[in-house]
């Protein structure tokens, strides 16, 4: 491994899965009125379109822990890139809706595993003095997200008639996931393994390499010895047990609370007249 990493490189290029996150989850918001039209859609049908990647959520968040343990860290970002790429492309050329739908599912899929896979992957790499503020980098990127497509949106909009959007215009707004995608998929080939995973794959030498050129050279013994340490204590009764216990409770709840708000009403439909 002669590479040469930051951890402020890694950090963006792995925060494009935030990116990705919200620019999934708020892109469709400015093609509800034009699928509606184009499909033919009861107020029924547009409300499940446009919140069935949700669906795909659920399932991407389930696979995402046994995918970071046996793909990696890196492998499982590459996966949601790809899914991200295929949905944009697939959502973007249906003439049915059903289609449409099952893109849209894919989609999901590739947010539920970078929501979940893109903090850890920080967080395995950050060092511990600067790790919350380098993993509020990703939940930034998921804000930022949404706001680069809401003007993307916007411009396409722009490019014609009420009947152009209808009928073509939605299929750019979708299409424009595609670059980002590519951007994220192109630069994960650049980005390694976290030293964390590495351990846990019995690939030590690699891993204690990795941590000094992610700390330029400094004295890691304590750093690796909180990487074996914590792999050595993480069991699910060791949670259970522990006063971590009440710390994943209140964040289960936050998660909770965030979403019974109504907040995707928003977000699916803010141009709905």
């Amino acid at each position: 491994m002669s590479k040469s990493f930051s951890v402020i490189h890694l950090t963006i290029v792995v925060a494009l899965g935030g990116l990705l996150f919200g620019y999934d989850t708020a892109v469709i918001s400015g093609a509800t009125e034009a699928l509606q039209q184009f499909f033919n859609l009861s107020a029924t049908e547009l409300g499940f379109g446009a919140s069935s990647a949700l669906i795909g959520c659920v399932i991407g968040a389930i696979m995402a822990g046994p995918c970071s343990s046996s793909m990696g860290r890196r492998g499982s970002l590459i996966l949601a890139a790809i899914l991200f790429l295929i949905s944009a492309i697939g959502s973007a050329i249906p003439d049915q809706f059903w289609v449409f739908v099952i893109y849209r599912i894919i989609g999901g899929v590739g947010v539920g595993i970078a929501s979940m896979v893109s903090p850890m992957y920080i967080a395995e790499i950050a060092p511990p003095e600067k790790r919350g503020a380098l993993v509020s980098c990703n939940q930034f990127a998921i804000i930022f997200g949404m706001l680069v497509v809401y003007f993307v949106n916007y411009g396409i909009a722009l490019m014609g008639t009420e009947n152009w959007l209808n009928i073509t215009g939605w299929r750019y707004m979708l299409a424009s996931e595609t670059l980002p995608a590519l951007l994220f998929l192109g630069l994960l080939f650049t980005v390694p393994e976290t030293p964390r995973w590495l351990a846990l794959k019995g690939r030590d030498d690699e891993a204690q390499h990795l941590l000094t050129v992610l700390n330029k050279g400094k004295n890691i013994a304590a750093q690796w010895q909180d990487i074996r340490s914590s792999i050595h204590s993480t069991t699910q009764s060791s949670i259970i047990a522990s006063k971590m216990m009440g710390v994943l409770i209140i964040g289960i709840m936050l998660s909770i609370l965030q979403q019974v708000t109504g907040i995707n009403v928003f977000l699916d439909h803010q141009n709905q007249q």
